[in-house]
């Protein structure tokens, strides 16, 4: 059985790939727009764990986390999909949660200046909007 749209055609759907994709493009552009505007706003983007040497967090670094970690994400979905069809959903969403509250829990206790932790916690924010929601989506019923 197919889905129609309002005219009586038969309504395309995106395969779920170019859907994560997109969302993966879109976490990158955003975090990167965000880098982009700390930097221009002044703020120090160096920051490092107690007893560390500082570390700066460049758009390189930026842009290579949000790819290797939402990357990671999307294999961990898909695997999900393929081996706890029933439960992919709720266990994704509950690990996602987690991995984003141990993610963010860093920042509060690094040594950087406040706009440093503010940037980073909102960067955290974001790809957590972007992509736990799209990757978080229960898979189109393929009898639909």
């Amino acid at each position: 059985m197919s889905k129609l749209d309002t005219q009586g055609r038969v309504k395309a759907q995106a395969p779920v790939w170019r859907t994560r994709l997109l969302a993966l493009g879109a976490t990158l552009a955003a975090a990167l727009l965000a880098w982009v505007v700390a930097n221009l706003a002044g703020v120090d983007l160096t920051a490092s764990q107690p007893g560390q040497e500082p570390v700066p967090i460049g758009i390189v670094n930026v842009a290579a986390s949000v790819v290797l970690f939402g990357g990671a994400g999307w294999l961990a979905r898909a695997i999900l999909d393929r081996f706890a069809k029933r439960r992919a959903v709720l266990v994704w969403r509950i690990g996602a949660g987690v991995v984003f509250a141990l993610e963010v829990f860093p920042v509060v206790f690094a040594e950087a200046t406040i706009g440093t932790k503010i940037f980073l916690a909102i960067l955290h924010v974001l790809v957590a909007a972007i992509l736990i929601p799209v990757l978080g989506k229960r898979l189109p019923d393929p009898e639909a």
